[in-house]
């Protein structure tokens, strides 16, 4: 065994349990934690809101990570109060248990905390001394039994036996028993974690258990099923690899560790399995749906005030983790450390999560026999240093430097090595539950059932109606007609003149000819893959079919780029970008696109990144599956116009001056306060300034005048006796005459047909800008809430709480909307069922749908000013106001 206690030392007597460990701070080398610290109250700024508990002196872990992962934050402030404070076991006996893991792991601020809380759990000092000293002659036999069940946890877990397992079941009982290997997972999990950050004991020593209770967003409620995987058969070994090899490595085959597989799925797990119904009788309503994983079952059925919490941080670090760390090699990572900790169960979950993530048997069979071996380079260079690197964590804690930290930052970046420390550290939790219980492994792959109805596995949220029905509600056709795509079977029940509008707008993006149509559709791929919309995916995948790709091709636009044009990537890398970050974008990544492209064609790629946007988003938020048959081609249908209508896009709709409920009386709910920490960043006044600047703003591309967009477009498209000076309207059909006005005329449509007060919409807006930092589309806001009907008083006393983050002036409804569209905004992929169940509720399902609509319209919006840094006009273009002065200039800020 490779560990840091010999396998001697397991067998010596009780009193010379716990020979002395030179204990270790921080990685070896460290002087000051490799990860910055915040102040409290930074963490506090960025961590979610809290419902109850008052905001305490944090840890210095939770200040290491709370601006990276926030929420995982949260979801670990409440487990770690939880292992300190909760459970069936004895407080002295369960920080005994806590001080042993710790001071074998060589964790110095684990120790510390451990003998804080056995203090607190009334521990002498003379009896805490004792266990200094490895003094065990104070103790009971089951406390004994207990104090060496924790060493072999930590050390060697696989070497627990069946035997001293029974013995600890009869000594404590089985739910105690169970306490016990919950509390060694994870006392090695945040040991691990601790050591990798090199936290420092806070000034004055330990703090007391932190109850804080955060609102129930802060963290995840489901586990998302992950994104197929586009991964290919890796190349042969070179026979060279960058890192050290480890002696017994590869004294065990592959063919032995799958033999060892199917020894597991023989072993009685050592407690009695409970059924699911007994295991939900303990749960929270709706926490989980049946599960087939005897992990879970054990786990929640026998502990679930621990367990719960440990199954919440899983969940909630999965989403901040997705863009972080590729699914594939963090899988891979787990599977390096189940050979590490000799663990067969989860060496079988690694295949089945593999499997579940796209890769088939043989790309399986393939990876599991390269990491096997000693010869890894197959696998890229930082992957094969991080699998190193989870390989010396999991077997030798204190033996992390400081450089093997420095690594992983160079490799992955600071952030990312984060969430690679995290993602091993929480493996060791993992490996230490399915080998303390020795867990049976199942026969078939459990995971296609555990993971809930995330991107790849979506219901249809709002009813579809058929395509008989659909044809019927939609206006008259004059030629064309087909089966109808899902989202339009969805939007045709209440939205039928602006589902016909869009089938045609829809079109018009598919088979545009302002670009490559396979430059297009990879666009369309890039963001389908980034916001993680499998629908999108389908779609843009079946286009790119159609230009001429194959699989291969198609996999590698969706992956490794390096071999298409240095331009296509370029178009690529600002598509991924513009999804994520608009505001992020420079001038220079745009003149690059100018200078590779010109002017309009650079907008038509714009144009494609906001459509794909929009319709992706919109299709996730309702919970669509592509059409039986897959993906459908671009409809060709056209409408009639009876005379005289203008249903149909025909001019922008007169804006009602609706009256907006007050809001300067409104009294909050109490209950309801909805605190964004990380707004903060901006105050009101703050916003304010920054839409000055952008008033001062130079756009990127040159702004057609109001002679040059008329020669370019329809007379009746403007019907105005006043020139357009709104400048992202003369951009995008000024350069694209064709898809501009498309656009244009179905948010028209929209305008005319849907049901929403115009003020509530703007606030919508608003908030959408503001999750963005699109400051031009925030002026907007403020101009339209204007036209609509609100002082300039009124305006501001909106906005401005809608930039505390506190809305609880607002009414149920618009809450509920407001965060529907910041998370449709933020995180897309997170949409669930019970946030379009929240609008119904609130809305009725035919206004629900005009939310979800708008709230992904704005997605749009917001894309093309962010891409082009329009310059936000001086005066209010939405009103009838002057045409603009001959002299108005645009100057830098």
């Amino acid at each position: 065994m490779s560990g840091i206690t010999s396998v001697t030392t397991l067998c010596l007597p009780m009193v010379l349990l716990f020979l002395p460990i030179v204990a270790m701070a921080a990685p070896a080398g460290a002087s000051t934690p490799p990860f910055a610290l915040l102040s409290d109250a930074e963490c506090w700024r960025k961590l979610p809101a809290v419902e109850k508990g008052g905001r305490p002196a944090l840890q210095s872990w939770a200040r290491a990570l709370a601006g990276p992962m926030p929420r995982t934050t949260a979801a670990l402030l409440r487990l770690e109060y939880l292992h300190r404070t909760k459970g069936p076991l004895d407080p002295k006996l369960r920080a005994m248990m806590r001080w042993v893991a710790a001071h074998a792991n060589h964790c110095v601020y684990g120790e510390a905390y451990a003998a804080f809380d056995a203090k607190r759990a009334g521990l002498s000092e003379g009896e805490l001394e004792a266990l200094r000293r490895g003094d065990a002659s104070g103790l009971s036999d089951p406390e004994k039994h207990a104090l060496q069940f924790a060493l072999k946890m930590t050390v060697s877990s696989a070497s627990v036996t069946d035997a001293e397992f029974a013995r600890l079941v009869a000594e404590h009982g089985e739910k105690k028993a169970a306490a016990m290997v919950l509390l060694m997972a994870y006392a090695n999990f945040q040991d691990r974690l601790l050591l990798c950050l090199a936290s420092p004991l806070e000034p004055g020593g330990p703090l007391p258990p932190i109850d804080v209770v955060f609102v129930p967003e802060a963290t995840a409620t489901k586990m998302i099923r992950p994104l197929p995987s586009q991964a290919s058969a890796l190349p042969n070994p070179t026979g060279k690899d960058l890192v050290e090899d480890d002696p017994d490595w590869a004294s065990v085959s592959y063919d032995e560790l799958q033999g060892r597989l199917e020894e597991q799925k023989q072993k009685p797990t050592r407690l009695p399995v409970p059924k699911w119904e007994q295991v939900a009788l303990g749960l929270p309503p709706g926490f989980m749906r049946p599960s087939r994983i005897v992990w879970n079952q054990i786990c929640l059925g026998y502990v679930p005030e621990l367990a719960t919490a440990w199954e919440t941080l899983m969940r909630t670090n999965m989403p901040e983790m997705r863009d972080k760390m590729d699914r594939v090699f963090g899988i891979s990572l787990f599977w390096v450390i189940t050979r590490a900790i000799d663990c067969p169960y989860c060496m079988g979950h690694c295949e089945m999560n593999w499997e579940v993530a796209g890769l088939s048997k043989s790309l399986i069979a393939q990876r599991c026999q390269l990491l096997s071996g000693d010869d890894w380079s197959s696998f890229p260079p930082e992957e094969q240093r991080g699998f190193a690197f989870a390989r010396k964590l999991t077997r030798n804690p204190g033996r992390v430097t400081i450089e093997d930290i420095e690594t992983l930052k160079h490799d992955f970046g600071p952030e990312r090595a984060l969430f690679v420390m995290m993602y091993a550290s929480r493996c060791n939790y993992m490996t230490r539950i399915s080998n303390g219980f020795q867990l049976t492994l199942e026969r078939d792959n459990v995971f296609f059932d555990y993971y809930s109805d995330g991107p790849e596995a979506k219901v249809a949220r709002i009813p579809l109606l058929s395509d008989q029905e659909t044809w019927k509600r939609l206006p008259a056709v004059e030629s064309g007609g087909g089966p109808l795509p899902h989202w339009a079977r969805t939007l045709a029940a209440s939205l039928p003149h602006t589902t016909a509008v869009m089938l045609d707008l829809d079109r018009i993006y598919r088979t545009s000819e302002s670009l490559d149509p396979r430059l297009a559709a990879a666009i369309r791929l890039v963001v389908a893959k980034t916001i993680r919309s499998p629908y999108g995916r389908a779609y843009a995948e079946a286009d790119l079919r159609r230009a001429g790709l194959d699989q291969v091709a198609i996999e590698r636009l969706a992956g490794d780029r390096s071999a298409l044009p240095e331009a296509e990537r370029a178009v690529l890398a600002f598509s991924e970008r513009m999804t994520t970050a608009g505001y992020t974008s420079t001038d220079a990544e745009v003149k690059r696109l100018v200078d590779s492209y010109g002017e309009a064609k650079v907008v038509a790629i714009v144009l494609q990144i906001a459509y794909s946007n929009f319709l992706y988003r919109m299709t996730q938020a309702l919970g669509l599956s592509v059409e039986p048959g897959g993906p459908l081609p671009p409809l060709e249908v056209h409408f009639k116009r009876p005379k005289g209508d203008t249903a149909v896009g025909a001019d922008v709709p007169a804006a009602p001056r609706r009256q907006a409920r007050s809001i300067a009386s409104a009294a909050a709910e109490p209950g309801v306060k909805i605190t964004y920490p990380e707004w903060a960043g901006f105050r009101f006044e703050d916003l304010q300034d920054r839409m000055e600047a952008q008033r001062r703003r130079i756009p990127r591309v040159s702004i057609p005048t109001w002679d040059e967009f008329r020669k370019v477009l329809p007379e009746n498209l403007y019907p105005r006796a006043r020139p357009l000076r709104i400048r992202w309207s003369l951009l995008v059909s000024g350069r694209q005459p064709t898809m501009g006005p498309a656009w244009i005329k179905t948010t028209r449509t929209f305008g005319s047909e849907s049901k929403q007060d115009r003020v509530f919409e703007e606030s919508l807006f608003w908030v959408v800008t503001r999750s963005l930092r699109c400051f031009y589309c925030m002026g907007h806001c403020e101009m339209l809430l204007e036209v609509a009907g609100l002082h300039k008083d009124e305006i501001s006393r909106r906005t401005a709480l809608l930039a505390s983050g506190d809305w609880s002036s607002f009414s149920p409804g618009e809450r509920a909307a407001f965060a529907f569209a910041r998370k449709q905004t933020d995180s897309p992929w997170e949409i669930d069922a019970a946030d379009v169940e929240s609008l119904v509720r609130h809305f009725g399902q035919e206004r629900a749908l005009d939310v979800i609509w708008w709230s992904s319209r704005c997605q749009f919006m917001t894309k093309i000013s962010d891409a082009f840094q329009l310059q936000l006009e001086s005066d209010n273009v939405f009103a009838d106001s002057p045409a603009p002065k001959p002299d108005e200039k645009e100057v830098r800020p």
